[in-house]
């Protein structure tokens, strides 16, 4: 738009803001308005021609124009200075925010079961790691709310099936999340593609732009969350988490910053929301790894440089803290404060997402030449899942000494899960993958749309119940399966509605 008419425009909006305005300012009440009988079809505005040619300021004077908005058109009066294509422009902007909002176009793909694009299988990955995070949720907040610990220990250590049957190590689903940045490394490479191989500052800073978007769904949340907690009258059992919850009052910035995980524990604003600021902070990362790309050997040393620092910063933070090796066996402090929310020790699976993505990117030939390879990958694969899960069964303790079995799971089981993981897309994407036509299936598809709302929201649901409860909630199989898929029903639902009239229109 030309600066004589951007800022004769300006002029005119500021004028009408004043409290005895001046006379021009009459190009106001000459735009067209909604009128009566609108559902008899009196839908076009037509403003007034003569009230907009009797405007004159110093600088410029009234100039009548219609725009047309699908079956109807409006007048507006605008400074002469801006010509008609100025307008125009102006008119589409307007209108392309306005669509933003419509149901009809928000709604549009969010239901659909078809999976555009490639890597079909994550659509799975995403949902089960969603669904293990939910049920988890489930019996953790229950424990921690309740103060019905030890009861709920001496159940679960009854019951090795809930390592694997009910929530289990459920830490690992985050990691699979983390894994997934691999989708951020095509994104960006795809970007420099188009761009010429050409990593500009102004391709980064749009990269790390898009990745704001979660933020509009991020902070109504938690203006929800807050408003829950000052309207709803509590039960006896929710007072260990008010607290928690109303340390938004003084780090509130720490979400809209997306630095909330290096806050101590006790001060994070809406706790659950420490994996977005993890996320954001690993995915800043991918510009500056893809730059090292361009020198393979650079490339190698950093890569493998940040694997072993991430790796190492587990083996001894938990060495020295003589920490758990996961949450849900514990009501550690120092787990939590030093280990489990920082990046440098969650960003080994991150990092193998990159690299994953970097190979799916730019292989000329399959990875799996022969089924014996596949069907070797597949049993180490699986061999090692189960590992890592049995572990956390048989290391659930809180050593009471620097434990080597304990610094070691937690320095390697997370970039060892992440292999696993990558074992199972390299191999679906290559057509190996015995389980590919489960994780593609096309129920996955529209709660990998809602995934994000789905992981925000839950929480509050679980709370909700939790909170309003009068008495001690005691762990079995049973109760807990249900209050799973209670919570899940509601979580579903809502998401639809958050991720259509929130998430995707911003």
């Amino acid at each position: 738009v030309p600066q004589r008419c951007e800022e004769d425009t300006n002029t005119f909006l500021w004028e009408i803001n004043q409290e005895s305005p001046k006379e021009y300012a009459v190009l106001y009440d000459a735009f067209g308005k909604m009128g009566s009988n609108v559902e008899g079809g009196n839908v076009n505005q037509p403003g007034s021609l003569q009230r907009c040619h009797s405007a004159h300021s110093p600088t410029f004077s009234g100039q009548y124009c219609q725009v047309f908005l699908r079956q109807y058109f409006v007048g507006i009066c605008v400074p002469d200075s801006c010509r008609e294509e100025d307008v125009e422009t102006l008119v589409l902007y307007v209108n392309r925010c306005l669509q933003a909002f419509s149901l009809q176009n928000t709604s549009q793909g969010v239901l659909t079961t078809f999976s555009g694009g490639g890597y079909s299988s994550l659509n799975g990955i995403r949902s089960l790691s969603l669904l293990w995070i939910i049920c988890g949720h489930s019996t953790q907040f229950s424990v921690i709310n309740n103060l019905n610990y030890k009861d709920w220990k001496k159940t679960v250590e009854r019951s090795p099936l809930y390592v694997f049957a009910i929530s289990g190590p459920v830490f690992l689903a985050v990691d699979t999340f983390l894994l997934l940045g691999l989708l951020s490394a095509k994104t960006l490479m795809s970007s420099i593609s188009r761009a010429e191989d050409k990593l500009s500052t102004c391709l980064v800073a749009n990269y790390i732009f898009k990745r704001i978007k979660v933020q509009p769904l991020h902070l109504f949340i938690m203006c929800l969350t807050i408003g829950l907690i000052s309207l709803i009258k509590w039960g006896p059992y929710w007072f260990p988490l008010i607290e928690t919850m109303m340390d938004c009052k003084t780090y509130w910035w720490a979400n809209i910053l997306l630095i909330n995980n290096l806050l101590p524990v006790h001060e994070i604003c809406i706790p659950w929301t420490w994996y977005l600021s993890l996320d954001f902070q690993c995915y800043a990362t991918t510009p500056l790894l893809l730059y090292f790309y361009r020198n393979k050997g650079m490339f190698a040393a950093v890569a493998g440089g940040l694997l072993l620092m991430t790796t190492v910063a587990g083996v001894v933070i938990t060495a020295l803290m003589q920490l758990p090796v996961f949450e849900p066996s514990t009501t550690s402090y120092n787990y939590v404060l030093h280990y489990y929310l920082k990046p440098y020790t969650r960003y080994g699976p991150f990092l193998i997402g990159i690299l994953t993505g970097i190979h799916l990117m730019t292989k000329k030939d399959q990875l799996l030449k022969r089924q014996w390879q596949a069907a070797l990958g597949w049993l180490c694969c699986l061999l090692l899942m189960a590992v890592l899960v049995g572990l956390a069964y048989v290391l659930r303790e809180t050593p009471s000494y620097p434990s080597v079995p304990h610094a070691l799971y937690q320095g390697l089981h997370r970039p060892l899960w992440a292999l696993s993981v990558t074992w199972i897309i390299l191999a679906c994407e290559e057509g190996y993958g015995f389980i590919k036509s489960f994780l593609s299936w096309g129920l996955w598809v529209p709660l990998s749309n809602i995934s994000f709302a789905c992981y925000l929201s839950h929480p509050v649901f679980i709370i909700l119940y939790i909170g309003l409860q009068e008495t001690p909630i005691h762990y079995t199989d049973l109760n807990f399966m249900y209050l799973f898929l209670g919570h899940l029903v509601l979580t579903l639902v809502v998401s639809y509605v958050l991720t259509v009239l929130v998430e995707k229109p911003y």
